[in-house]
This record gives C-alpha cells, sequence and structure tokens, in this order.
C-alpha cells in the first residue's frame, strides 16, 4: 500500500504511553507492514534488520512494541487493525475493477492474443454525447447564412460590408440590411453610398441622424457621390456651390471641351485670367 489512514486519535490514546523509541519503532513496523502488506517476520532479528533498529535501546523498543502490539502466529507478527485496513482497501480495489470491466465490456480474447485498447460500445457513444437544446442548432445554422446581396448594391461595397460586419464581430441578417436600407432613405442616399460610407467611417452602426451634418455642410457632393463622380470632381462641385452662395449668382456653363466640363480648384483659387473667385466669365451668346 503507498496509502493508509493514520488516525491520530486513536493512535494518540493507544500510545501515550510509549517512550521516544518505541513510539518511532510503533511507526516503523507500521510502515513495513502496510507495504509489505502481510505480517512481519516470525525471527525477531529480521525485523529488527527491516526497521533499521542499530542501537540496544532501539532494538529493546522494537521488541517490547512486537510484544504489545502484535500477536505473533505461524505466519509471523500479525497486526489486526492494520490487517482490517489491508483487507478494506483490497475490497475497493476489487470493486473498481468490476466497474471497469462493466463499463467497458472487455471482451474475451483467445490465449496468445491481447487487445491494445478496449473499444467503445454504440450505447456509450450515444449516452456521451449531449443532446443539442431544441431550436438551437436550426437558428444558429439559419443566422450564420447572410441574407442575398440587393440588386442595388454592387459587389464589392457588398463584400466590403459584409468583411466590416464581421471583423466586428456583429451579425448580418435580413433585419440589420432592412434597418440599413431604412436609415439610408432618410439620409436621401441609395443603400449601395450609404454602405460605402458605412465602410469607410469603420464603424459597427450608421444612422441617418450622424450623417445630417455631413449632408447640410456638403449638398453637393453628396449629389456626386450618388452619380458616381470622382472625388476631385465632387470637390469642385462643392467649391461651385460656394461660390454661388457668396456671390448670387450662378455658375456659368462651360462648353464641352473645356477639361471636360469641369473646372479645377486651382483655376478657383489662382489669380489667372478667368478671375474665377471674384466673378464668373460671361457667356457669349
Amino acid at each position: 500500500m503507498n496509502y493508509y489512514p493514520f488516525h491520530i486519535g486513536d493512535y494518540v490514546s493507544a500510545t501515550r504511553h510509549l517512550s521516544w523509541d518505541e513510539d518511532a519503532a510503533y511507526r516503523r513496523l507500521l510502515d513495513a507492514y502496510y507495504t509489505h502488506e502481510k505480517p512481519l517476520p516470525l525471527e525477531i532479528r529480521a525485523v529488527i534488520r527491516l526497521v533499521l533498529a542499530s542501537t540496544d535501546a532501539q532494538r529493546e523498543a522494537v521488541e517490547t512494541v512486537l510484544n504489545e502490539f502484535f500477536e505473533r502466529t505461524d505466519s509471523g507478527w500479525v497486526n489486526k487493525r492494520a490487517d482490517a485496513e489491508i483487507l478494506n482497501m483490497k475490497s475497493k480495489q476489487q470493486k473498481q475493477r468490476d466497474n471497469a470491466n462493466m463499463r467497458w465490456q472487455k471482451p474475451r480474447t483467445e490465449p496468445g492474443n491481447a487487445t491494445a485498447m478496449p473499444q467503445h460500445q454504440k450505447s456509450d457513444a450515444v449516452a456521451s454525447t449531449p443532446a443539442p437544446k431544441k431550436g438551437v442548432g436550426a437558428r444558429s445554422a439559419t443566422a450564420q447564412q447572410p441574407p442575398q446581396r440587393p440588386d442595388d448594391v454592387d459587389e464589392q461595397t457588398w463584400v466590403d460590408w459584409l468583411s466590416l460586419r464581421k471583423n466586428k464581430k456583429a451579425p448580418v441578417s435580413q433585419t440589420v440590411l432592412n434597418q440599413a436600407r431604412s436609415e439610408s432613405e432618410k439620409a436621401g442616399l441609395t443603400l449601395c453610398v450609404f454602405l460605402q460610407i458605412w465602410c469607410a467611417r469603420g464603424s459597427q452602426g450608421l444612422t441617418a441622424e450622424w450623417l445630417k451634418p455631413q449632408i447640410e455642410r456638403a449638398p453637393a457632393q453628396r449629389s456626386g457621390i450618388r452619380s458616381g463622380i470622382s472625388f476631385a470632381q465632387q470637390d469642385d462641385q462643392a467649391r461651385r456651390a460656394r461660390w454661388e452662395e457668396m456671390t448670387g449668382r450662378q455658375w456659368p456653363a462651360e462648353s464641352p471641351g473645356d477639361r471636360q466640363g469641369w473646372i479645377s480648384s486651382e483655376d478657383i483659387f489662382s489669380e489667372s485670367p478667368k478671375g474665377l473667385l471674384n466673378e464668373p466669365a460671361e457667356q457669349s451668346h
């Protein structure tokens, strides 16, 4: 036995009268008894050698303890308390072996054939698998499938928006898409442009209220976004709108060959002969 119960109260009450050497001898005799799980040798000299008693006082203590706490039998010196503990331990071990055999249901093997590991039975495999809760698996499978791309949203914008939602660990459902369309209509934007702004901001959500200040400051720029023109053209449109607001006049129309119908920001803020910052050139009729 690598372990045996040691009841301090019982031991102290039974050994209070022992000397220091006798107490040490008793403990060593018990350790030897439990280790070998059998009675101590009949010969005193063999017992003394077993517990390493080297002095006369230690040898005398061994003999005293043997005569008081052990019983001499044909098989050796026995201790009834130790025998009861060993028997109890062996009974527990046998129960554990029986339970293990019943659990694994080891098949009988022919002599010379050994199975490396016991195999699981089907009943064990089914019993060990937890049954899923009703409805959970169906909801999870549905939640993992994003809705179809709307016809008014281009492929690249849709992919970018799905990637943004994934990075934010946010769900992509038909309800979220419907809410996005509702907010885009409130902001006066198409769903595609609304999702593009959403991706550019990199936020988890977006509402029309958040875009109102920007929309009010740059109506021309917003119109440019809807029509799909470049950012440079959007800037020029915004500057023209500010010029018209400051002067109270309408920006003059240009010939088709004049920079493809666009006036750059350099022309607006430079001192070129066009003088666009001060006043637009009059058109010839």
